[in-house]
């Protein structure tokens, strides 16, 4: 008889690809900090931390040198100093909102505000004002919950009827008679030998931060029918 669905439990989980990691290049001093707790949400360009960092200082004052010997220097030369100036700063992240406040008041800026990446959820906190923060520091994690995977197990017998674009649809107990639509992204290539089961990854949309990391579901993948032997 043939099989248009398939029922299996799901968990939430993060979407990988959405992480995003904020480090530092220099060694600095953090002078205060504006995200404070794991959980807080940011927007793209709001403010994380300030850092103080002798490296980023100088870098500042020799691009106001380059700018300032424009007149005198001239032509390509003048303009080359100043972009390599301008590359250096900006290869050690610092923003370009900071770059033109230094250019508009001529002044270096004693302490760097360093500014989200991305709009999300802050899952990683490893910083407090006063302390000092070696190169290659990670202080922030954010993850864009915007969409999230569900992870879900199929048994190797039912694997074959399904396949990366399948429909699939979640509830939740949170949300008695609620469903969200998705579909399977991915399905690994490996079989688990202890379950017999395969990892399946399903996208869902989730604008309004309703499917948390770590919820358990039922997932129902809507199957092109197929004829299968039922026990």
């Amino acid at each position: 008889m043939p099989i248009s669905s398939l029922r299996v439990v799901g968990r939430v989980a993060i979407d990988e690809t959405r992480v995003r990691h904020v480090n530092v290049k220099n060694a600095g001093f953090v002078e205060r900090i504006f995200v404070n707790y794991i959980g807080q949400r940011v927007r793209k360009g709001d403010p994380l931390f300030t850092l103080f960092s002798p490296d980023l200082l100088a870098a500042q004052e020799e691009y106001l040198v380059a700018l300032r010997s424009r007149a005198a220097l001239g032509g390509d030369d003048g303009q080359a100093l100043i972009d390599a100036a301008r590359r250096r700063l900006a290869l050690w992240d610092v923003p370009a909102a900071e770059l033109r406040r230094l250019e508009a008041s001529g002044q270096p800026i004693k302490a760097i505000t360093f500014r989200s990446p991305a709009a999300g959820v802050v899952t990683k906190k490893d910083v407090v004002e006063g302390m000092k923060l070696e190169a290659g520091a990670m202080p922030y994690e954010i993850v864009d919950l915007a969409e999230v995977w569900v992870v879900a197990d199929v048994y190797e017998a039912e694997i074959r009827h399904v396949t990366v674009g399948t429909g699939a649809t979640l509830t939740l107990t949170a949300y008695p008679g609620r469903t969200f639509a998705g579909a399977v992204a991915f399905i690994a290539p490996m079989l688990d030998p202890q379950t017999r089961t395969v990892k399946v990854r399903l996208g869902f949309a989730n604008p309004t931060g309703e499917l948390r990391p770590e919820m358990f579901g039922e997932v129902l993948l809507a199957l092109a029918p197929r004829d299968a032997v039922v026990v």
